[in-house]
């Protein structure tokens, strides 16, 4: 049960001694919101239970086994951290949230559990890091200032809150632990986000990180300007459409060059709730390395609400598309007005 919410991406990389402190990071990068593109987008269908250990008959089994044992045990700290993984690797935000909070009730010092709580929160809020899971970031640091987990989202909130220092801080500790490459590359995309260093000083560890970093990742000039150029628009729905949402849904927003195939060049996976919001894309949502937006050209933005959770056009499915000319559009507003056939 411990192992359903990580197992898929941490366990090969637990096996490697190199990348034993990242395997939880890894995991988090791929099956949470920010970073699973890859399985989003490839051909495989994660959703079925054939294919996808998470979701099958013996998992759900399990889980239900561990919720009677908690009902008669309600005290076993690990137990409720093992259903919050459980419900996190489902995508039932809502019950790891009770899960995560059970636990971190039971014990106040335990890094797992407040991460655990901060995650699903940040996860059921659209990816976004909400104020009380920034203080569970905080607050896991405090316990345990090398945990990647907790590096990598403490640095999620420390940028959320204007503080792009401390932000480039946690995450240069992290790529200091040497986690696998597509790890790195996503920190470097979100480090090179930030901005440069101020000239002259070094990055420092935090006293929470107790760790001494060198100067920041510099990319390459044009990675620099990549890193720069994003498509902002406000995501709105039809009166119409609107009536069709009777339940929270996944959310896919992406920009793709217009009529083209594949993967898109950058994209986000949300749910429903960030209907009404501002939306961002840039190169830290590109889908593969060196591959992504670029100021000038004109690119096709599509928002999604996929009411079979998969990113791929189903019947029934609310989207709405506009065209975007990036460097020189503003914020644009993009309208959900139309189901798909």
């Amino acid at each position: 049960m411990a192992a359903l919410a990580a197992s898929a991406v941490a366990v090969p990389l637990l096996r490697h001694r190199q990348s034993r402190l990242v395997g939880a990071a890894a995991a988090l990068l791929v099956v949470g919101a920010a970073a699973g593109l890859y399985p989003l987008w490839s051909n495989w269908n994660w959703h079925d239970t054939a294919q996808n250990p998470a979701a099958g008959p013996d998992v759900a089994a399990m889980v239900a086994k561990l919720e009677t044992h908690l009902r008669e045990d309600p005290n076993d700290v690990t137990g409720w951290l093992m259903l919050g993984r459980s419900y996190v690797a489902l995508e039932r935000m809502d019950d790891a949230i009770v899960a995560y909070d059970h636990a971190h009730r039971l014990d106040a010092g335990s890094a797992e559990a407040a991460l655990g709580l901060g995650e699903a929160m940040s996860l059921r809020a659209g990816g976004n890091i909400t104020p009380e899971a920034a203080k569970l970031f905080e607050q896991a640091l405090a316990i345990e200032p090398a945990s990647p987990k907790a590096l990598l989202y403490g640095g999620f909130a420390a940028a959320a809150r204007g503080d792009v220092n401390l932000a480039r801080t946690r995450w240069l500790a992290l790529k200091e632990m040497h986690p696998p490459a597509q790890i790195e590359q996503l920190l470097d995309a979100r480090i090179a986000e930030l901005g440069p260093a101020a000239t002259g000083s070094a990055a420092v560890g935090t006293a929470a990180a107790g760790t001494a970093v060198g100067a920041a990742v510099a990319g390459t000039s044009s990675e620099q300007a990549a890193s720069d150029v994003e498509v902002s628009v406000n995501i709105r729905i039809a009166p119409a459409m609107k009536a069709r949402l009777t339940r929270e849904a996944p959310l896919f927003v992406f920009a793709r060059e217009p009529g083209g195939k594949g993967p898109p060049l950058a994209a986000k996976r949300l749910t429903s709730a960030a209907i009404g919001t501002q939306i961002h894309l840039s190169a830290a949502d590109s889908m593969i390395p060196g591959r992504s937006l670029k100021k000038g050209s004109r690119v096709s933005i599509t928002a999604r609400v996929s009411f079979s959770g998969q990113p791929l056009p189903a019947a029934g499915d609310l989207y709405g598309e506009l065209t975007y000319d990036v460097g020189q559009d503003g914020t644009r507003d993009l309208l959900i007005d139309r189901v798909a056939d």
